[in-house]
Order: structure tokens, then C-alpha cells, then sequence
């Protein structure tokens, strides 16, 4: 497999995605700490705008590879996508682990803006080298209790640990499977990326109907209703593992959807 430049920023674009999609779980401790949840939404969105960036510039840098190759009558290059997979597993580990650093960091970036009733004033106050000291201050290595408590199986919640798995899993393998589809059927291939929609859809209503208002609802219970914290950290730690292994997962299923998108493509639509 040959990396080239497109190839490359595309597995660099995915590693920022899945790194800024795994701090997503940060905002619960810091809103629980702080007590200031819509504050903390708020500083999060500021990460939420740049991963939709980088899905923005990835999406057509990968669409692209795939229909250069179809042009020069090239086979499909799986090799490809299971890098990118590949860099979504890497991406989702190392934001699993600096989830104790962006916690601390993040904490004073709500603090401010709770004060100031601004985000922007936050920018204009803050400084590049004041930003990199209070980050490297931040800076911390999950707890050994945090990976002693991925140890205790004692009433698993695993309904709603599959549920994150499965999410994960659709979430990774959406785009691939719409794109290495059109590999598969080069003559459907536009009516194969648009059944994306159809995929990331399914995830994303499982995600608001089970898994984000399962976690949301014990943060809120943990910040105001003197629920143990324990627990909650317990339960966070199992939701990042799971999240980490459906995206891990995906890459044996990446190619029986994509099956199944041609056949819908094909049959239904």
C-alpha cells in the first residue's frame, strides 16, 4: 500500500476526529466538578466546531481517493480503509487518556467564562505562552483506580455497554462503507455514499435515545442530587473502553455493509 498525501492527511484529519470525539466524555466530570453545566457546554462546543472541521476536510479527501482509484480502473484498496480505521482506534485510545488533562484544563476555562459571561473574552485574555503553562500544568495520567475500575464486573451495566459498542461501531463505519461500497458497484456509487445518512441516522438515534441520556441523566444526579461520584467514574471508564472497542470492532464489519449498502442501493432505492 502506497501512502500518499491525500491518504495521509485523511488518517491525520481521523486521528484528530476520534482524539476531540473521545474528550467529549470530559465535559461530564468537568460539568459535575464545577456544577456549572451550560457553561461547560458551552467551552465544548469550541472542540465540538473543530472536529467538525476536520470531518468537513476529511469526508472529501477520502471520496476523493476512492474515485481516483475507480478512474484508473484500480481494485479496491481495503488496505486504505483499514488504516483509517486503524487511526480512529489510535485517535479514540489517546483522547481516552488525556481525558484527565483536558478535565483539569477545561475546569478553568468554565470558571472564566461563568465569570465573564464570555467565551470570546476568554480568547482575547488569553495568551499563547499563559495557554501552554496552564496546559502543561494540566497535564496528568489517568488514575490507576480508573483502570482498576474497567476490573470490577459487579452489576455491569451491559446493555447499555453494548449499546455504545454498536453506536461506536456505525458511527466508524458509516462514510467507509458508503465509499468502499462504491468500489463494489462503481456505476451506484454516488447512491451508495448518499446511504451514509441512512447509517450515521440509526447510530446517531441510538445515541439520543439511549446512550447520551443514560450518561447525561447519572452527571446531573452526580452534580446536583449528591449521587456517589464513584460510580459515575466507574460507569464513564466502561463507556470509553466500549467506545474505544466498538470503534476497534468496525473493522470487521466494514465490508459485510458495505455489502449490505449495495444491495440497498441495488434492491430498495
Amino acid at each position: 500500500m502506497i501512502i500518499t498525501s491525500i491518504v495521509f492527511w485523511v488518517c491525520l484529519l481521523t486521528l484528530a476526529i476520534y482524539f476531540l470525539g473521545s474528550l467529549s466524555l470530559s465535559v461530564k466530570i468537568v460539568g459535575i466538578r464545577t456544577q456549572k453545566m451550560a457553561a461547560t457546554y458551552s467551552v465544548y462546543n469550541l472542540f465540538f466546531v473543530l472536529m467538525r472541521i476536520a470531518n468537513t476536510l476529511q469526508a472529501p479527501m477520502l471520496s476523493k481517493t476512492v474515485e481516483t482509484s475507480i478512474i484508473a480502473g484500480e481494485g479496491p484498496q481495503l488496505q486504505v480503509f483499514y488504516l483509517v480505521i486503524l487511526m480512529s482506534t489510535i485517535g479514540s485510545i489517546v483522547g481516552a487518556l488525556f481525558i484527565p488533562t483536558i478535565h483539569r484544563f477545561m475546569t478553568s476555562a468554565v470558571e472564566k467564562a461563568h465569570l465573564q459571561n464570555s467565551i470570546l473574552s476568554i480568547f482575547y485574555k488569553a495568551k499563547p505562552l499563559m495557554v501552554y503553562r496552564h496546559f502543561m500544568k494540566s497535564l496528568k495520567w489517568p488514575s490507576h483506580k480508573n483502570f482498576q475500575r474497567l476490573l470490577d464486573l459487579e452489576n455491569l451495566p451491559i446493555k447499555i455497554i453494548s449499546m455504545n459498542i454498536i453506536v461506536s461501531c456505525l458511527q466508524t463505519v458509516s462514510v467507509l462503507s458508503c465509499l468502499y461500497a462504491g468500489y463494489l458497484n462503481p456505476s451506484l456509487r454516488s447512491t451508495c455514499l448518499s446511504l451514509n445518512g441512512f447509517i450515521l441516522g440509526i447510530s446517531t438515534l441510538l445515541s439520543l435515545l439511549i446512550t447520551e441520556p443514560h450518561i447525561s441523566i447519572l452527571a446531573d444526579k452526580v452534580a446536583f442530587q449528591g449521587a456517589d461520584e464513584g460510580h459515575f467514574r466507574r460507569y464513564l471508564s466502561l463507556v470509553i473502553l466500549a467506545r474505544v472497542l466498538g470503534t476497534a470492532l468496525s473493522i470487521f464489519f466494514l465490508v459485510p455493509i458495505s455489502h449490505s449498502v449495495v444491495f440497498l442501493a441495488q434492491r430498495i432505492f
